[in-house]
């Protein structure tokens, strides 16, 4: 039991944490002047409804698929986060 009960608690941490991504994801493309992300997806060749859902924080966004919305963004790593933990 207890160890259900961990593991419901990590994917619970995990889902607020792709939300955290997702919701600074959005707020760096709109200060980047994009009021919309399907067009930022579409100019920077990145797939627009998976991009959509990294926003949402739905899906699982993996390092390649980070590294190149970043490049797109001209952030780094270490940026990205320290805005992560704001």
């Amino acid at each position: 039991m207890e160890q259900a009960k961990k593991h419901r608690e990590s994917d619970h941490d995990f889902d607020l944490f792709k939300e955290k991504i997702g919701k600074t994801l959005k707020r760096l493309r709109e200060e980047r002047g994009y009021t919309n992300y399907e067009n930022f997806a579409f100019e920077n060749n990145i797939a627009r409804s998976q991009y959509g859902k990294y926003e949402k924080g739905s899906e699982d966004l993996r390092l390649s698929s980070l590294f190149k919305v970043l490049n797109a963004m001209n952030i780094s790593f270490e940026d990205f986060f320290k805005e992560v933990g704001k």
